[in-house]
């Protein structure tokens, strides 16, 4: 009986021992598909160039990943979790990697480029006092400015988001703008001599830190605050910073979110080069109504850009963008829209040149879906930019056609 009482005793530790563990899961998504891509520019002087491209590249929809997550049961309403994703090319399967240097910046540009790691952290959460979060991360001001009408995909037309590189007609993902490309990036000079995007340096980051407070009367707040040093050889005092503030507040079937943030880079190459930054502030808000089926939002996004040195302050660029998009589900079908206008302008100088220009954008497409984790899509997405008082212009279009499948 003693023998029976004790084995009973020790298979109720092991138990709740086993129940204790860390619950870990896989998750994904693989989208794969053909994208078709052309990008026309025009000249000051009238001269017009082009470009096409097309393959089965994929990530139209959604940018393919892999990722783990855990999360231990602490008690007392207290856990601990993790989360580690990688992102990873649809058309070879191979793991997206970067040679460059993912802990130093002397732009802010490194800090948020896809390296193959697009999460990586480590955190505590509370019932009561909310949650932390450190490691590599998206930022707060990613869920603003992609949105939730087919949020986060990677084709042109998302005035507020996706990418508008001309060269880049070979690729059907890239950077995240409002709208407007720097000169670097090919194309008429003219045209794209606006940078001031909102790029990855404030919608991801590394060595970041997140807080995510409780909801509160519908209210929830979140702050992101990241630093990083390097002693690299030639480079010794290379800095990056990053600090955001956003709130989210849901009242039945509205959502509404406002944010901003801020990137640093500090750049000393030596101790005889001068002081110079690149600060970068976004701003953007936005209001969601779902009921039924059926999505409406508007988002508005602005971004300055300035260039700091020990004795200036200048404005590099400033972009604005606004959207409207809306999608309804009625079965297994989700027509979607989205449309949006915005405006850059480049360095304030009294001498400056001709450097406003105005855009639009748009994105029309369906989805259907073959179950709850595999879905077909078309889309097309345009994006446009011209010069004021110029005939010098770009116009970008592409269509993707894939499956998407989440696991």
């Amino acid at each position: 009986m003693k023998k029976s009482l004790l084995a009973l005793a020790a298979m109720g530790a092991f138990v709740g021992a086993a129940q204790a563990q860390s619950s870990v899961s896989v998750y994904g998504i693989y989208d794969g598909g053909l994208n078709l891509r052309s990008a026309e520019s025009t000249s000051t002087t009238g001269i017009q160039t082009g470009t096409k491209s097309q393959g089965l590249t994929g990530n139209a929809s959604a940018s393919s990943r892999l990722g783990f997550r855990g999360t231990e049961d602490l008690g007392k309403g207290n856990s601990a979790n993790f989360n580690l994703e990688l992102g990873f090319n649809p058309g070879t399967g191979e793991v997206t990697t970067a040679t460059r240097d993912n802990t130093r910046s002397a732009t802010g540009l490194e800090q948020g480029s896809e390296t193959g790691i697009r999460n990586a952290t480590v955190g505590l959460a509370s019932k009561e006092f909310g949650e932390i979060r450190i490691g590599r991360a998206l930022t707060g001001m990613h869920g603003i400015v992609a949105g939730n009408v087919w949020g986060g995909n990677n084709m042109v037309g998302d005035i507020t988001y996706s990418d508008f590189k001309p060269n880049s007609a070979a690729s059907a993902g890239g950077t995240t703008n409002v709208g407007q490309t720097p000169a670097s990036h090919g194309g008429d000079a003219s045209v794209n001599a606006v940078s001031g995007r909102v790029s990855f340096v404030v919608t991801r980051s590394s060595n970041m830190a997140s807080y995510f407070s409780p909801r509160i009367a519908g209210f929830q707040l979140r702050t992101d605050v990241g630093n990083t040093n390097s002693t690299t050889a030639g480079q010794p005092n290379d800095q990056f910073a990053i600090k955001g503030a956003y709130l989210n507040y849901v009242y039945g079937p509205i959502t509404a979110n406002i944010g901003t943030v801020q990137a640093q880079s500090n750049n000393w190459l030596a101790a005889t080069t001068a002081f110079s930054a690149t600060q970068t502030t976004v701003n953007a808000a936005s209001i969601i109504y779902q009921a039924e089926g059926l999505t409406l939002q508007y988002t508005y996004a602005g971004n300055e850009q300035k260039t700091r040195t020990a004795t200036t302050d200048l404005q590099a660029s400033q972009v604005k963008a606004q959207k409207l998009s809306a999608s309804y589900q009625f079965g297994a079908v989700m027509p979607f829209v989205q449309y949006g206008l915005g405006g850059t302008e480049g360095t304030k100088l009294l001498t400056a040149a001709n450097n406003q220009t105005e855009d639009k954008a748009m994105q029309v497409g369906a989805e259907y879906s073959l179950s709850k984790r595999s879905n077909l899509y078309a889309a097309y997405g345009q994006q446009e930019r011209n010069l004021l008082n110029s005939s010098a212009s770009l116009k970008i279009t592409q269509y993707g056609i894939g499956l998407r499948h989440t696991f």
